[in-house]
């Protein structure tokens, strides 16, 4: 038993390692941050939303459904946040060959791993719920007796939750290990997963909206399609005989998956871990070409041969496209709104930010240093100009970014037909903080570099850099947003545009030449 918490308490941290910056009290203080973070995530979402929901259900007289609602977005989410994390904690950690050496079983090991996915896991949902909570006594839910039975129900559904993650991490391991083109078929399921999701948060309100119009078929989905949350919302009103079924719902087909799992854990990790060799080898020429092309090509290949990298670093430019695409088909039905808001000059303004809003997402230099690894040594030895090596990673981004970019705008401006010199200063600024973007992802990721994460996935989802780097490119067009309240009065958008175009590349300019003395010294003091 001592091994086993042992065990737990390694993965645990493990788990929130991720944002990691230094060693010693500083690390174990961002390991405790990232709780924090996720805590916090969790109490902001619950709050907007569980404060909206039990105002509008307590005036119909039916406040006895929010906790039932509120936990099924609280799961929803869980998995959504931890699922990808957990396919390389739990079936392909770096140290799982160490840890399988030790002298402890098998059993032991993945149990300890599952254990530290529940209580992150409960972390979520439990503050989730609190929240929840705290919203439905404010508004005279409930008693002692109620709140008793949602915190025993919220501790049995993270076991549901842990293990539906544990599905989703097996199914992703298992397809990146042996489809052909796994990287690119992985990514196309994760988009669609997180397709899926999204559509399903946006269906919230009609799940409200079903609830207020036809009671008795909402009903029969809760108690039917969604019966944990069934369970739960009867043994809230005191059914103790539904706490139990829920128990046995959400508790065995978590231990029988542990038991399946745990019990033949070893072969799991040598089946997901073996390669079909191939020996197909075949007398040729080699074509020489310069270095830039070559480090270039090499970040290609990897960009699109890692799954979580293209997905969690692409995501941007696929919204851009399809979200252009979408709004032709909405055309007619937008365009009434469209002349109610003030027509096109208006409207622009608010498509500028939101273009810019994703775009800014678009960022795959912020962590392209930290998956070199353990491998990062064979760049420092190899005769490579960092001019060289820089380039290559920014030209990555732009290739990603830029086009989808374009084709977006022209798309949305053949349709909805701005003047054509609007639809030029918006690309141009767009492109400008693209450029921006990827230039200041390798500032950042020089500056918060994680070369010992146990997996692409920790540094991709969870690293210091790939946080800053998302988030921190919102900065930027934000403060250009800000300034066009001011400057709206004095100048037209297409000008603003063109201001907002020069300041990002004067920016840009500024980072590639810190980049060219102080991050070259900066790139040779990593290690």
């Amino acid at each position: 038993m001592r091994k086993l918490w042992v065990l737990i308490k390694i993965n645990l941290r493990a788990l929130l390692s991720a944002l990691k910056l230094g060693s010693g009290k500083k690390a174990k203080a961002t390991g405790a941050g990232a709780l924090v973070l996720l805590g916090v995530l969790a109490v902001y979402i619950a709050g907007v939303y569980s404060f909206t929901f039990a105002l509008q259900l307590g005036e119909l007289g039916m406040l006895e459904y929010l906790i039932p609602m509120m936990a099924i977005m609280g799961c929803l989410m869980s998995v959504l946040m931890t699922a990808q994390a957990a396919s390389g904690f739990i079936f392909s950690g770096r140290d799982t060959d160490l840890m399988l050496s030790l002298p402890v079983s098998a059993f032991s090991v993945m149990l300890s791993r599952i254990t530290a996915l529940y209580i992150e896991n409960l972390a979520f949902i439990g503050l989730f719920m609190l929240t929840s909570g705290v919203a439905g006594a404010i508004n005279g839910l409930g008693g002692f007796g109620y709140y008793l039975s949602l915190v025993i129900g919220t501790l049995l559904l993270t076991f549901l939750t842990t293990m539906l993650t544990m599905v989703i991490a097996f199914v992703a391991a298992f397809v990146t290990s042996r489809f052909p083109h796994h990287a690119v078929f992985s990514t196309i399921v994760c988009f669609a997963f997180l397709l899926l999701i999204m559509v399903g948060s946006f269906q919230i309100s009609n799940v409200g909206s079903l609830l207020l119009t036809n009671k008795e078929k909402f009903d029969n989905i809760l108690y039917r399609v969604l019966l944990p949350f069934g369970l739960l919302k009867s043994g809230l009103n005191g059914d103790l005989l539904a706490l139990l079924l829920l128990a046995a719902v959400c508790v065995i087909p978590f231990l029988l998956l542990v038991w399946l799992f745990s019990s033949r854990y070893k072969q799991v990790l040598s089946a997901l871990a073996s390669r079909i060799v191939r020996n197909d080898y075949r007398l040729g020429t080699l074509s020489a070409r310069s270095q830039f092309s070559a480090l270039f090509s090499r970040e290609v290949k990897r960009y699109f041969g890692t799954s979580i990298y293209l997905f969690n670093t692409g995501f941007g430019a696929v919204l851009l496209l399809a979200g252009a695409i979408y709004a032709v088909f909405m055309y007619k039905k937008v365009q009434p709104y469209l002349q109610l808001m003030g027509g096109m000059q208006t409207v622009i303004p608010i498509a500028a930010v939101v273009l810019g809003f994703i775009v800014a997402t678009i960022n795959t230099t912020c962590v392209s240093i930290s998956l070199e690894g353990k491998t990062f040594w064979i760049i420092k030895e190899a005769p490579i100009q960092p001019e060289a090596y820089f380039g290559a990673k920014v030209l990555l981004n732009l290739l990603i970014s830029w086009p989808a970019t374009l084709v977006s705008c022209l798309i949305l401006g053949i349709a909805y037909r701005p003047a054509v010199w609007t639809v030029v200063s918006l690309i141009a600024a767009l492109l400008a903080l693209g450029l921006l973007i990827a230039l200041a992802g390798l500032w950042i990721n020089l500056f918060f570099p994680k070369m010992d994460a146990p997996n692409d996935t920790v540094v991709v989802k969870q690293s210091a850099s790939a946080f800053i780097g998302v988030f921190g490119g919102w900065v930027p067009l934000g403060l250009a947003s800000l300034g066009y309240i001011p400057a709206e009065k004095v100048m037209g958008f297409e000008s603003y545009a063109l201001i907002c175009t020069a300041v990002f590349l004067g920016c840009s300019v500024g980072l590639w030449l810190w980049l060219k003395n102080s991050g070259i010294r900066r790139l040779s003091s990593i290690c």
